[in-house]
């Protein structure tokens, strides 16, 4: 009896190990999706807060699809921080592919209204961003991160 547990609980320990392996040697080969900024638009400004609708391009570099499940980003201008995004909308990005995500984002005036102060004559053009978070794939348990950066003068507005 005593031979069947411990060969039982050997089995179990192999079978663990192995299941452990296969999904760290999955993740292990999938490269993290890149995600860019493409789009910010104004939708609605009040006293303390903006919303604006944020259009982010997902590339995928690998031979497989990927299913996001989620999205938690920032985007920082000329250094600091301006806006904070979610999203929890399925995006099905194909294999060497790419797909669009709209997602709405907040800001505070006071946020706004620094960083228009300090573009001064050069323009929001000449202003800097960083876009940077995390994208939660389906069937992963850790999210993968992404960080990109650009000029917001080559931004396309969203229509």
């Amino acid at each position: 009896m005593i031979v069947f547990r411990r060969c039982g609980s050997v089995l179990f320990l192999l079978l663990y190990l192995v299941l452990l392996h296969g999904c760290a040697s999955m993740l292990a080969r999938t490269e993290p999706p890149r995600v860019h900024l493409v789009g910010l638009q104004l939708q609605q400004m009040d006293l303390f807060e903006q919303r604006y609708l944020v259009r982010l391009r997902v590339q995928n570099p690998n031979d497989f699809p990927l299913r996001v499940r989620g999205l938690d980003f920032r985007v920082d201008i000329d250094g600091e921080r301006f806006a904070d995004g979610v999203s929890n909308r399925p995006l099905e990005v194909p294999a060497f592919g790419e797909a669009l995500a709209e997602v709405e984002v907040s800001s505070s005036l006071w946020s706004l209204a620094r960083r228009l102060r300090d573009a001064g004559e050069a323009g929001v053009g000449a202003m800097e961003y960083r876009l940077h978070g995390r994208v939660a794939l389906t069937g992963y348990a850790v999210p993968l991160g992404f960080e990109s950066s650009g000029n917001l003068g080559a931004l396309v507005p969203v229509r």
